[in-house]
């Protein structure tokens, strides 16, 4: 626990207050964060400040997200909802916002909850260091059954298939050429030419 405190900011050796998500929820009602520049994370019982996003990170981010949106539309049935930026509640003490992320759909409900998710998305660049220390093994824990860690800066994609609750992921393979689909529906490609032409 102590090294993913260091990576969330906090000193060695300093034990941070926790807080859960009724007291995050408080929080953001109450205004506190509303001065933020930038997204605020509850990240296992830690509330964390997040570098507000640049040019390739909204673009590749804006990309990913129109194709999902494009290719959930024509798929019969329509079962899946495409989503940027919202609040994803794992347990009590998470509430992460992924970049992008793929839920069943569901009953109107609050908040969409780490069970109602079959891919999340988070888009790396001044957050790489924190994503794959803090991200890649708070989603495996949850349950994620799929995690792409999107890097614009290496134009690669690196994708997380079964999830396992210490932490860790049955497969991870890094993808830099050609196209990535995801595992709930395998017939979608993604092409990474297209993906990071303008970043």
């Amino acid at each position: 626990m102590a090294d993913r405190h260091n990576i969330l900011g906090v000193a060695e050796g300093v034990r941070p207050f926790l807080f859960d998500f009724d007291d995050y929820e408080r929080m953001d009602h109450a205004g506190v964060f509303a001065d933020q520049h930038g997204r605020v994370e509850l990240i296992e019982g830690v509330i964390v400040h997040m570098a507000p996003q640049g040019f390739d990170h909204t673009t590749v981010t804006s990309d990913v997200l129109g194709q999902f949106y494009v290719a959930l539309k024509a798929t019969p049935g329509e079962q899946f909802r495409v989503l940027t930026q919202g609040t994803l509640k794992i347990g009590n003490h998470s509430a992460p916002e992924p970049d992008v992320f793929v839920v069943r759909r569901t009953e109107r409900k609050k908040y969409y909850e780490a069970a109602d998710a079959v891919l999340v998305v988070e888009v790396s660049i001044s957050t790489a260091d924190a994503d794959k220390t803090v991200k890649v093994p708070l989603y495996a824990r949850a349950g994620i059954p799929e995690l792409w860690i999107v890097e614009p800066e290496q134009a690669s994609v690196t994708q997380y298939r079964g999830p396992r609750p210490d932490g860790t992921w049955d497969d991870v393979i890094t993808v830099i050429e050609g196209a990535v689909s995801p595992l709930f529906a395998p017939e979608i490609a993604i092409v990474l030419a297209d993906l990071f032409h303008a970043a």
